[in-house]
């Protein structure tokens, strides 16, 4: 059961016994009553009572690891990649994050319910360290950049280093992907690697 404001989403006794459809809530409380807005019937509903699990969450966050605890439903289900923000219920501390891992009984599996989950791993987004590869010849200087998870970084325009300006020619996105097409921008939370040239004479160098 899905709810939203004024709205919400429930079975519909008349037209959708089986699936769930939004409905206007016309009363709210401990005897709910809600209009289908497909059909138009009114009728009441139940609300049923919201079950919390604590879970350990360990949080990497450029060069440090934490563990927290937070609250959540059992019934909300996530996905490896999915974007949370945990709240530590001992320190209040708030970091949204990438889920990496969802452990439950020692098994990693890409998608559970919080029911089923013992731990989640999540990688900090808020601040994140980029890697880049600045590359002259056959010759590679490696250096790192300490940017917002949401900073965006686009193929084609230049990343500024100490001062200078480096074009971008490819960023390798986590899951090992590449974008290299000029326009194409990838967020920070999400690359592996930017790789840069050094520009010769306001132009690329030529090898």
């Amino acid at each position: 059961m899905i709810e939203e404001e004024n709205e919400i989403e429930i079975i519909c006794p008349k037209c959708s016994p089986a699936d769930e459809t939004w409905h206007e809530i016309l009363k709210p409380g401990q005897s709910p009553v809600a209009k289908c807005l497909d059909c138009g019937d009114v009728h009441s509903y139940r609300v049923p009572r919201v079950k919390m699990k604590t879970v350990k969450a360990i949080v990497s966050q450029m060069e440090n690891t934490t563990v927290m605890k937070i609250l959540l439903d059992e019934t909300d289900r996530f996905f490896v990649e999915d974007e949370l923000v945990i709240e530590d219920i001992d320190t209040g501390e708030v970091v949204p994050v990438i889920i990496t891992a969802l452990e439950c009984e020692d098994k990693r599996m890409p998608s559970a319910t919080v029911k089923m989950v013992d731990t989640i791993w999540g990688r900090a987004i808020d601040e994140v360290t980029v890697k880049v590869a600045i590359q002259r010849g056959e010759i590679t200087e490696a250096t790192e950049m300490k940017v917002p998870g949401d900073f965006k970084f686009v193929v084609g325009q230049n990343v500024k280093i100490e001062g200078k300006d480096y074009p971008i020619v490819s960023i390798k996105i986590r899951g090992g992907s590449f974008k290299s097409r000029d326009g194409d921008y990838v967020l920070a939370k999400k690359i592996k690697r930017v790789y840069a040239k050094k520009p010769y004479q306001g132009r690329y160098e030529r090898y």
